[in-house]
């Protein structure tokens, strides 16, 4: 070995033993054993006081990032002044992301072409400096101005939170920063504490989070893993750095501190008790290039949040922190609405009967599997017998169908359906009745009831949909079973003052009229054409109404049913509506007030329409369906004495 060789590895073995270094990582390729050699000399060119122009000792060969080790991520460390173990870790991460910040570079911690050649730039020092001095800062921070300043106040954005198990980035405390006139400040770090009131299973933070993050401008900027908090007397504390968070002077910019929970909280630690968060201290860089630290009065471990920076927040189920609800509701009234169903003599047909929807109220997307509805009947009894199917739709699709058993209990599952957070989906309920030639008769019903308490559904976190979160009821009216009739549909109702008080003698008068129209299907129907105040019904009481009063008993003066057309086949007894024709129909009502007298308000509704397929007023069907919006307004009546 040359005598030059020899002193060369003489220096670097002397540089060695000097600095107190163990032998670092065994180099593997040329850039290594060069960048390597390069750090080696920018130490001995330190600690000699050389002012000649020379490197730090980074030359940048390779991508590093957190994991990485060796010699190159030991060079790299010590040119940006930390402690050079050769291990990228969590700090050496943290250190990369704030030098990136200052150079206008994306904050991600990872070590590439560009960051590499920055870091190789920036620690080059010149002749007549000391390489152990750092740079003047200034314009070199990207900060503007000179000395600097923070004022910080706790923002009331957040106030008890809820962490649901499993919830990310849940934002449990907010607080504003300005930056004073003089000067624009880069956040470095923060530091947070957190501690949990008596009560729970556990009090290790670990137990209940997975992570706490920073916040700014809706962007993470800094992060730690729960199990990396330091622990003292059940206070749990971290300085998390932060990158990217600058405050120009005179601004006012708002953090938040964010909670994520782990995905399986015991039973036990779930909404037990509060647990308090706080930042204790931030630290800052001004124009000037000066590093402060602002430091917090707390008390986390009194969970009552009335001190500078610091609020309680709860973990709990996922259900209780997303809002998690289910709610149904009946949804269109022309299927829900007791009608007529046109049956057949000979074949089997098939109606809608319950139209519902079912909504996931709250944050939390919902998944079902099984829908649970009890058919009824009347007339015949046993279910099984006159209804042989039942099927679901959802949104014009049919997804699942059952066969009707004796009790009408019927539970559509397997339906592996979700039903977005905030969406509603509507469904309705189809049966298969028998013909009339079977055991279904003129004049059976069948009816369905949603069983919402037994509906089958987790939300978000796999938690089953149960007791209070499951809401709301969907139950249809009766419908009957016909295989010739009548269908009626509502039109018009009025109710007006015909007649004025204005004498001793004299009440108010009013004319009360209600418009329909009936549609005949089947076969030809007649339609009684008397009318009567509402009594049991019986052959040739035609239509049938009542009056509702507030007050007094108005005096009935005339009723009238009347068509709008007149019919060859009309008599003396009832009206003709010819087999897939419709017909239009007016009653008219004419109450006087009360003449003790008592002042009061009235209203007529029709209760009931005779129909059949005589002629004369023998019949004895009578139509009681879908007829709650056949009503007047009330009309008020005066009476005079």
């Amino acid at each position: 070995m040359s005598s030059i060789k020899k002193s060369f590895a003489g220096v670097m073995i002397a540089a060695f033993v000097f600095a107190g270094f163990a032998t670092p990582a065994k180099a593997q390729t040329v850039a290594e054993l060069q960048a390597l050699v390069n750090q080696l000399m920018a130490q001995i060119s330190a600690m000699s006081g050389n002012t000649s122009t020379t490197s730090c000792g980074y030359v940048h060969s390779m991508t590093l990032k957190q994991g990485s080790t060796g010699s190159q991520v030991m060079a790299m460390q010590s040119a940006l002044g930390i402690a050079a173990d050769g291990k990228f870790g969590p700090m050496t991460k943290s250190k990369v992301m704030a030098f990136q910040t200052s150079k206008g570079l994306t904050a991600d911690g990872v070590v590439g072409p560009s960051t590499g050649a920055a870091i190789a730039s920036s620690c080059t020092t010149t002749g007549g400096s000391n390489p152990s001095t750092p740079s003047t800062p200034g314009s070199s921070t990207g900060l503007n101005g000179g000395a600097g300043d923070i004022t910080v106040d706790l923002s009331s954005e957040f106030s008890g939170e809820d962490v649901g198990e499993g919830e990310e980035d849940v934002e449990v405390l907010a607080f504003d920063i300005e930056a004073d006139d003089e000067s624009d400040v880069m956040i470095n770090s923060i530091k947070v504490e957190l501690s949990q009131n008596a009560g729970g299973d556990s009090e290790k933070l670990d137990d209940y989070a997975d992570e706490v993050s920073v916040w700014f401008d809706g962007k993470k900027v800094g992060s730690s893993d729960a199990d990396e908090f330091n622990e003292n007397n059940d206070i749990y504390t971290r300085t998390i750095s932060l990158s990217g968070v600058k405050i120009e002077g005179g601004e006012e910019e708002r953090l938040t501190v964010a909670v994520t929970a782990l995905n399986n909280l015991d039973s036990g630690d779930i909404d037990t008790d509060q647990f308090n968060i706080g930042v204790s201290s931030i630290r800052f860089t001004d124009g000037d290039g000066v590093v402060t630290t602002e430091s917090f009065t707390l008390d986390v471990a009194d969970a009552t949040a009335d001190d500078e920076l610091e609020k309680l927040f709860d973990f709990e189920d996922f259900a209780g922190a997303t809002d998690v609800e289910l709610k149904a509701s009946l949804e269109d009234d022309s299927i829900n609405e007791g009608r007529v169903l046109d049956v057949d003599d000979t074949e089997d047909t098939k109606h809608e009967i319950l139209s519902f929807t079912l909504e996931a109220r709250g944050d939390s997307d919902i998944w079902v599997d099984e829908i649970p509805v009890v058919i009824t009947t009347t007339g015949e009894t046993d279910e099984a017998v006159i209804v042989l199917e039942a099927a679901l739709w959802m949104d014009g699709d049919k997804i699942a169908s059952e066969t009707v058993p004796t009790g009408g209990a019927v539970t559509f599952d397997d339906l592996d359906m979700t039903i977005d957070a905030g969406e509603e989906v509507e469904f309705i309920v189809q049966v298969e009745l028998q013909d009339i030639t079977g055991a279904l008769d003129n004049g059976d019903t069948v009816q369905a009831t949603l069983t919402v308490a037994s509906i089958d559904a987790e939300d978000e976190a796999g938690d089953s949909v149960t007791g209070g979160d499951l809401t709301g009821t969907a139950v249809g009216d009766a419908h009957a079973a016909y295989d010739e009739g009548i269908m009626v549909d509502f039109m018009s109702a009025t109710a007006v003052r015909t007649f004025e008080a204005d004498a001793a003698t004299e009440d108010d008068q009013g004319t009360y009229k209600v418009k329909f129209k009936v549609t005949a299907f089947d076969g030809d129907m007649y339609i009684d054409r008397s009318s009567e105040v509402a009594n049991a019904n019986a052959a040739g009481q035609g239509v049938e109404f009542s009056v509702t009063s507030t007050a007094g008993t108005p005096v009935l003066s005339s009723n009238l049913l009347e068509a709008s057309s007149v019919e060859t086949e009309d008599n003396a007894n009832v009206f003709y509506v010819e087999d897939g024709e419709t017909r239009e129909f007016t009653l008219t009502v004419i109450y006087a007030a009360d003449s003790t007298p008592t002042d009061g308000s009235h209203s007529v509704k029709i209760e009931s329409i005779n129909w059949g397929t005589a002629t004369d007023n023998t019949n004895a069907n009578y139509y009681e369906f879908n007829l709650n919006d056949f009503k007047t307004d009330a009309l008020f009546l005066n009476g005079i004495a």
